[in-house]
């Protein structure tokens, strides 16, 4: 089973682990106990106790090797927000490498909303540049 994503690609690769190789070339990975555990912090920090008991007793998270008091309080969020914000600046960056102007980024949007807008923006971005160099 294989996805392929946009310029990072995302691989399933083996039995429940995720490998994510960003633009930078460095290798990024995520088991399914992991980000299970994640969801199950998050769920119980937030309040949501009979989620939090119910998701745990369905992903067996109490069964897996983690060790929830290296894992910082928020993790989840956290990696959530940085994934916005590295998507933010895939979308900020044309192919070539120069700034373009991307709408802002919408949880709600289709991707394929998302590539039209940014291959529409720089494609302004070019006229743009070629007007000023005229």
């Amino acid at each position: 089973r294989h996805y392929a994503g946009s310029s990072s690609s995302t691989a399933w690769c083996g039995a429940k682990r995720w490998r994510l190789v960003g633009a930078t070339g460095l290798l990024m990975s995520i088991t399914s106990d992991e980000l299970n555990f994640l969801v199950y912090r998050y769920l119980h920090e937030s309040g949501f106790r009979h989620s939090a008991f119910t998701f745990g007793c369905e992903s067996l998270v109490n069964k897996s090797n983690i060790n929830g008091a290296k894992i910082a309080p928020g993790e989840l969020v956290n990696l959530v927000q940085r994934g916005i914000m590295y998507t933010e600046l895939e979308r900020s960056v044309a192919d070539d490498g120069t700034d373009c102007e991307a709408a802002p980024y919408s949880l709600t949007a289709s991707a394929r909303e998302s590539k039209q807008q940014q291959q529409k923006q720089a494609q302004r971005a070019a006229q743009q540049q070629q007007q000023q160099q005229q």
